[in-house]
């Protein structure tokens, strides 16, 4: 499963592609409200962007930080506030946004800032905003708390592949990302069969064990990766209790072979904040 299966967090993958907290309340689920559904039987935006999506498609960003020598939780949680407050007051067509702490951080991250945008319109608009009227004050007031570049800002068109069974009660949540590519002789074909296996057996699953807040969401780059995966997917657990739970028993299935003889990826795992929305 960790092939595959993992589900906000993407780390030394988006480096080579650069290069060649948390209080419990009930919330509905704003991505499945926002972006499409196929569910089958703080910096400046990206360089080199992928075909321009439907106006109407909402976009997620992901922006990596890395911490200060004045870094901590505290401290992060009160520049939160203040980053909410800027939003408050600023031009922002946002849904919601989300802190991932990475759990193997790199040199050139340790945490990202995500941010899902009406669209790509709203997304470009609002960068432009911040940096004409808040950038400046948002640097004062996280000098020594954390720094992030232009060079590491993402931006993806989401697409959920399969909705949670259970709306989560939570605003934390453990996410993990995969980026993949097919092997030999296999193709979009294979990846749909298997995704009509894969929810059969989340179906099954459920059944046995009660239903799950799991759900996952593809997402098409808006720039250009190199190299360029075939498929990106990020997968979203409650908490790691239910993602252990679900891995364990997917590495047990007969699907978990299917994964491994189908492709090949790069798995990044993340503990998520919902911070906006």
């Amino acid at each position: 499963m960790r092939r595959l299966l993992f589900l906000l967090t993407l780390a030394s993958l988006l480096a080579s592609c650069a290069e060649s907290e948390s209080t419990d309340q009930t919330q509905a689920n704003p991505i499945q409200e926002a972006v499409p559904t196929n569910e089958t039987s703080t910096t400046a935006p990206a360089p080199a962007p992928a075909p321009a999506p439907a106006a109407s498609q909402p976009i997620i960003e992901y922006v990596w930080h890395k911490k200060g020598p004045d870094f901590s939780e505290e401290a992060l949680n009160k520049a939160i506030t203040q980053w909410n407050g800027l939003m408050d007051e600023g031009d922002y067509q946002m849904r919601f946004a989300n802190v991932l702490m990475a759990d193997e951080p790199n040199e050139n991250m340790d945490f990202i800032w995500s941010m899902l945008w009406e669209s790509m319109d709203a997304r470009n608009a609002g960068w432009q905003y911040w940096q004409e009227n808040q950038a400046s004050q948002w640097a004062e007031m996280t000098s020594g708390l954390l720094t992030y570049s232009e060079e590491y800002a993402y931006a993806f068109a989401p697409s959920v592949q399969r909705n949670p069974s259970l709306e989560s009660d939570s605003r934390v949540f453990e996410a993990q990302f995969s980026f993949c590519n097919f092997k030999d002789g296999y193709s979009g074909a294979d990846l749909e069969a298997f995704q009509n296996d894969y929810h059969a057996w989340l179906q099954a699953y459920e059944t046995d064990n009660g239903a799950t807040r799991y759900w996952y969401v593809n997402l098409e780059p808006q720039f250009e990766p190199e190299p360029q995966p075939d498929f990106v997917w990020v997968h979203l657990w409650q908490d790691e209790a239910e993602m252990t739970t679900g891995m364990t028993a997917f590495e047990q299935s007969t699907l978990a072979e299917t994964v491994n003889t189908m492709t090949s990826c790069q798995n990044y795992t993340f503990s998520g904040q919902r911070i906006r929305g």
